[in-house]
């Protein structure tokens, strides 16, 4: 894959009007759907305006995220990531998670881990917040900071995790509608109540010297594909995702756009729609704030076409195995990001 450093052109993603979505005329809905089909066949990115979650939400969430990521090194680390791909929660600091875009051999990630440059990103890693009560439904509840060290964090969590939800389903709604599944509620009912497998990610990309970007020797985040069904991606106006163009080879500025909202296609929804659906190759290169809400259905549901895709499409961004379920292709991405090798004992000295 070739690889430009030189400045380019912006990519021409679309913006969708999500009142069009909701509230539009028979003919403003039946262009918004083609719009929204159209280009998630050809970028797997949009941005979504006049979407559900109020500004003043989005900009309190990003207000929360500043002021935990300034806290003390040894504060955030209270809460520290396990490095486990299936107690995917807590504080990830600067170096303990590694993107390795279909890597699977665990000695050939390890071999990246001790001679590449650490990605420059911090992360707190959250699921559902209303599920620490029930070991079956999710036996790794949230690591969040006491509520007398954070105060406040834990109730805006999940006023903020039941807005994400909401405009999720959605837009799994229109999906639903664009492939002509009489059911609307049917990709929002792989999402169990009470026990939504869904994921949060609340990500900050630190400055660096810029010479090792340039030279494509460093990132604040390698090149990958997100991994679960649909992402909902808040990012502030400084900017720095970028999406790969296939056919020019080269990867081009997502630019910030304000009172907006990517929303993009991951790997399980691509394998769902047999291809129809492009899960894009991106990465971040700018230093900046950025909040993710990963849609995931049930783990233990199989990932399998969807009615209405039938007829295979053009992509296909990593190889899955037969009959594998959600926690399966999420456990295979996230153990090669966060499981390390152990490295052997001494060796003893010979008698």
């Amino acid at each position: 894959m070739t690889v430009s450093t030189q400045t380019v052109e912006p990519a021409n993603i679309p913006v969708v009007d999500f009142n069009l979505l909701s509230s539009g005329t028979p003919q403003e809905r039946n262009a918004a759907l083609k719009q929204l089909d159209d280009a998630f066949q050809t970028f797997g990115f949009i941005y979504l305006s006049n979407h559900s979650i109020p500004q003043e939400m989005v900009a309190e969430a990003f207000a929360w995220s500043k002021r935990f990521f300034d806290l003390p090194h040894h504060v955030k680390q209270l809460i520290a990531h396990p490095g486990s791909a299936t107690d995917h929660r807590g504080f990830a600091e600067v170096g303990l998670g590694l993107v390795s875009q279909g890597i699977w051999d665990a000695e050939k990630v390890e071999n990246i881990r001790n001679t590449a440059k650490p990605e420059q990103k911090e992360i707190l890693e959250m699921g559902n917040p209303y599920t620490t009560d029930d070991p079956t439904a999710n036996p790794y509840p949230n690591r969040l900071l006491p509520e007398d060290i954070f105060p406040g964090f834990r109730g805006f969590i999940e006023k903020w995790w039941d807005h994400c939800v909401r405009q999720e389903h959605q837009l799994m709604g229109y999906l639903c509608e664009i492939l002509e599944i009489k059911d609307r509620e049917f990709l929002s009912k792989q999402q169990t109540p009470g026990r939504n497998c869904s994921h949060m990610s609340w990500l900050h990309y630190l400055s660096m010297p810029t010479s090792p970007l340039r030279n494509r020797e460093a990132r604040r985040l390698n090149a990958h594909t997100d991994f679960g069904q649909l992402t909902i991606l808040f990012q502030d106006m400084v900017g720095g995702l970028e999406i790969h163009d296939d056919e020019a080879g080269i990867y081009r500025p997502v630019l910030p756009k304000a009172g907006t909202v990517i929303v993009h296609i991951g790997d399980m929804l691509e394998k769902q729609s047999n291809g129809r659906w492009k899960s894009a190759l991106h990465h971040v290169t700018g230093p900046r704030y950025a909040i993710a809400f990963y849609a995931h259905p049930d783990y233990e549901m199989l990932v399998e076409s969807l009615p209405g895709c039938e007829k295979k499409g053009k992509w296909e961004s990593l190889e899955w195995e037969d009959n594998m379920t959600a926690g399966d292709w999420m456990n295979k991405r996230v153990t090669p990001e966060y499981e390390r090798q152990e490295k052997p004992g001494p060796v003893a000295a010979s008698s």
